[in-house]
């Protein structure tokens, strides 16, 4: 009976990923309208995956996870408490909290889940097959709603915006690479591969300035730690380059219209606005540089401030510093920066030790 419950809670697991990295795409089937679909439909198997688990004893709190990262999770947590203790708007920092809670509960359930070799083999390439349809649904659409303009509306049903689709992929794209270099089975090997290029062409179509300059560093940060094996990507790279040089010449004035906002401000007001907003979030912090304003507040108090230079279309939006150390120190003070660096001080520790 455990063998059967942990099974099948297995494979709800590696449902709600696939609902979750791919931004919810199939409530669409029956909802046109993505502003209209459900967005939270990937909670619903992740949660049963998580109870079945801990029936079957996959799950035991009595047994840490090797990968649940305990103590740095629970130094953090107790700083955004504390920061929600003092915080300026008790009502929004208790969500907020509750939220970030919740964040840390799925990742150490899953930090379980991920110590089974073959649950873990399977989750990648769900996240693989995920990440090919989520970029399948980009370039589609950029191509339905036409190349020549910029992209700003594009959205799965959970995803957001050019900005939060950009996110997703960067943060997958270096792991699909380095999954295609050190993959040994060429079926896996060939679906890694290309949805790295399928997320690099949807990465471009988004016209995204960072998002088009984090794909290239991140390819290169990956193919730099893979020297011993640069016969596996140099022909990839060979690839890509051609294939990028002949995306950039098919439209050509689009292209160098946004490349050039890196230097020219008149045409990238986002630099400015985000100059005025890290300027916002200082000043928060300094008014409160222990615990902060409030964990989860920056989106009401950076409205509070006197000339604050907030965008009032966004108030309690989800506005935030679009940097995320300043963000924390003015949300949570210098104890919930702290806190927020110990965590990632282990995490890239345990990398490190992973890569040698």
């Amino acid at each position: 009976m455990q063998s059967d419950l942990a099974a099948f809670g297995g494979w709800c697991f590696l449902a709600g990923v696939f609902l979750m990295v791919a931004g919810d795409g199939v409530t669409t089937l029956n909802e046109p309208i993505p502003s209209e679909a459900w967005p939270w439909l990937y909670l619903v198997p992740l949660a049963v995956s998580f109870v079945l688990m801990a029936i079957a004893g996959r799950i035991d709190p009595r047994r840490p996870a090797r990968a649940a990262v305990v103590t740095p999770m629970a130094w953090l947590l107790a700083a955004f408490a504390l920061s929600t203790v003092f915080s300026q708007d008790r009502s929004l920092s208790g969500f907020a909290l509750v939220g970030v809670i919740g964040v840390a509960v799925f990742w150490w359930c899953t930090a379980y889940l991920l110590e089974d070799r073959r649950l873990a083999e399977l989750t990648w390439i769900v996240v693989a097959c995920a990440m090919l349809q989520f970029a399948a649904h980009v370039i589609v659409w950029r191509i339905i709603e036409g190349l020549d303009q910029v992209a700003f509306h594009v959205r799965t049903v959970a995803w957001l915006g050019k900005l939060q689709l950009t996110w997703v992929f960067n943060l997958f794209a270096p792991i699909l690479l380095a999954r295609f270099i050190g993959e040994s089975r060429r079926p896996l090997a060939i679906l890694n591969g290309i949805t790295w290029a399928a997320v690099g062409l949807a990465n471009h179509l988004l016209l995204s300035r960072m998002g088009s300059l984090v794909f290239m560093l991140t390819a290169l940060a990956v193919c730099l730690a893979n020297l011993a094996y640069w016969r596996r990507w140099i022909p990839v790279m060979g690839a890509a380059a051609i294939g990028g040089t002949l995306l950039v010449a098919s439209n050509l004035q689009l292209t160098t219209q946004v490349a050039t906002g890196f230097f020219d401000r008149a045409q990238n007001p986002g630099i400015d606005m985000r100059l005025r907003l890290w300027e916002d979030a200082w000043r928060l912090f300094q008014a409160h540089p222990v615990a902060g304003t409030g964990v989860g507040t920056f989106d009401e108090m950076a409205y509070r401030l006197s000339d604050a230079s907030s965008n009032p279309y966004y108030r309690g939006n989800g506005w935030h510093a679009h940097n995320v150390p300043l963000h924390i120190l003015s949300e949570a003070g210098v104890l919930g920066l702290a806190a927020w660096v110990f965590l990632w001080f282990i995490i890239i520790r345990a990398l490190m030790r992973a890569w040698k």
